[in-house]
């Protein structure tokens, strides 16, 4: 939707309004309680807007750019709203200076803009210190990451090494040069986090591999690059239809290979209908979805929308679909369960508690990504095995 409101202007001008209004959400509670302290009613939607706009410019450039984004704000609310909510503009504005340099006083829900029932589940469960050093990180601007696919000699120079094989991180500024190699499929835009649950499956050449919760579609390329050439595997890509199965849809052309692994799309919603006439895998992949609290730094709207009760909500649901996930594998095979969530409930739950009821599967193995240690968006994966029959 911001895409479709900003495409008469250029990529330079869309790449700023982008940061602002993402800078707006991801810094919402300050913002709103620098305005609600400064304002004795609260303004109408047009002049709210505003003012979070130019309060967030000027947290972002500092008090250097103070009477330049005044005097630019000022004169938008006068083409836009009239001249006593312009005079209101530059009232509230010019006091925002002393309201940001009283950090000492807010809470940290206030400081670093996170509902206060979200901070306090986690110092529940982290320590202070890795407390905050979560909201801090969630609070910055998410770097780009780039997967590549390609020849090594084919980097572009714009690609810059990190210490994860495979990714690099995009300098900015850059998006014409790596589009047509994202076009061609040399190139993936993709956290270092998702390289995980992949990793942690191990598919080999030749393997039939399911894909569930597959859009839009990451992980999917990255599996279907791991069966190579071998023309025996398959790999097939489950998600319910929708906006993200075309994105699916087009990654999966962009990486398949018409000499390599057969490729299958099947839209069908996991929730609501039967699964098993896939057959059975050798490796199957469930990337759940989740309360995507590992990866806030990214969805900064996702805190605003999440609820003291979402987490045991989505925990539900993703205990259906693991149990259905689980009736694809054929014995000895491995299943992956994955989310990008960080809480224990949507983890270690989930697992402990489908190994209990399900004495077919055994855990093997796990990987976690907490964000403030690991440098990347936060993951957990678990690989499971299903036991093979024990002779009498």
């Amino acid at each position: 939707m911001l895409n479709e409101n900003v495409s008469s202007i250029s990529s330079d001008e869309r790449r700023y309004c982008q940061f602002l209004f993402l800078g707006v959400v991801r810094h919402l509670r300050r913002i709103d309680g620098i305005i609600n302290a400064l304002v004795a009613k609260r303004p109408r939607p047009k002049l709210a807007a505003l003012l979070q706009v130019s309060i967030f410019e000027m947290m972002a450039k500092g008090p250097a750019e103070l009477p330049k984004i005044v005097d630019f704000s000022v004169g938008k609310a006068k083409a836009m709203l009239s001249v006593k909510e312009a005079g209101l503009v530059n009232a509230v504005l010019r006091k925002v200076p002393g309201s940001l340099q009283h950090v000492d006083r807010l809470s940290l829900g206030e400081r670093y803009s996170h509902p206060d029932w979200m901070v306090q589940r986690w110092q529940n469960i982290f320590a202070p210190d890795a407390v905050e050093a979560l909201l801090q990180w969630n609070q910055q601007v998410p770097q780009i990451y780039v997967r590549w696919t390609g020849q090594k000699a084919e980097l572009p120079d714009c690609c810059k090494a990190t210490r994860w094989e495979h990714f690099y991180t995009l300098e900015p500024g850059n998006w014409k040069a790596i589009r047509p190699l994202l076009a061609a499929g040399r190139a993936y835009i993709q956290d270092p986090s998702t390289r995980l649950a992949p990793e942690l499956l191990q598919v080999q050449p030749g393997e039939s591999v399911l894909d569930l919760c597959a859009a839009p579609g990451g992980k999917s390329a990255y599996l279907l690059q791991t069966l190579g050439e071998d023309t025996q595997g398959c790999l097939v890509a489950v998600d319910k239809p929708g906006p993200r199965i075309e994105q699916l849809d087009e990654n999966l052309q962009k990486f398949n290979n018409a000499s390599g692994p057969k490729v299958y799309l099947v839209l069908r919603d996991l929730l609501d209908a039967d699964i098993s006439d896939l057959g059975q895998f050798d490796a199957v992949m469930l990337d759940a979805p989740c309360s995507n609290s590992g990866v806030l730094r990214r969805r900064p709207d996702t805190k605003w929308r999440l609820q003291p009760d979402s987490i045991a909500a989505m925990s539900a649901v993703q205990t259906q679909l693991l149990v259905k996930a689980a009736a694809c594998l054929r014995p000895g095979g491995r299943l992956v369960y994955s989310t990008c969530s960080i809480e224990p409930e949507e983890n270690d739950s989930v697992v402990k508690a489908f190994a209990a009821r399900h004495g077919k599967f055994e855990l093997l193995d796990y990987k976690k990504s907490l964000p403030w240690q690991s440098g990347h968006d936060g993951a957990s994966a678990f690989l499971f095995k299903r036991k093979t029959r024990q002779r009498k």
